[in-house]
C-alpha cells in the first residue's frame, strides 16, 4: 500500500480486479483513498505525487467478494441455492 493521502478518509474509491491505472480518474473524482486488486508498479509513485492513499488488495480477493454478493442477491431474488467454488489464483 501507499500512504500518501490523509489519515482520515473522506471519499473512498473501490474498483475490483486490476484497476491501478485508474488512479488519476479516482483522484479527479475526489477520492482520497483508492482500493483495487492490482496495478502497475509506477502507480505507487503516482499516488505519492497525487497525495492519495493506494491499496492493492489482490486481484482475486477484490473480485470474489463481488461475485459472492451477486450470487447471494440472485439466489435470494429467485429462491435458488448457490455455491461459490473457491479457486485462488495467487494474484
Amino acid at each position: 500500500h501507499c500512504h500518501a493521502g490523509p489519515d482520515r478518509i473522506k471519499k473512498l474509491g473501490i474498483v475490483t480486479g486490476g484497476a491501478g491505472s485508474e488512479l488519476t480518474q479516482a483522484k479527479a473524482a475526489g477520492v482520497d483513498t483508492f482500493i483495487t486488486g492490482e496495478g502497475p508498479h509506477h502507480t505507487f509513485n503516482m499516488a505519492e505525487e497525487l497525495g492519495i492513499n493506494l491499496i492493492y488488495a489482490g486481484h482475486y480477493a477484490t473480485e470474489m467478494s463481488g461475485v459472492k454478493a451477486l450470487a447471494d442477491r440472485v439466489g435470494n431474488r429467485f429462491g435458488l441455492p448457490w455455491v461459490f467454488l473457491d479457486h485462488p489464483s495467487g494474484l
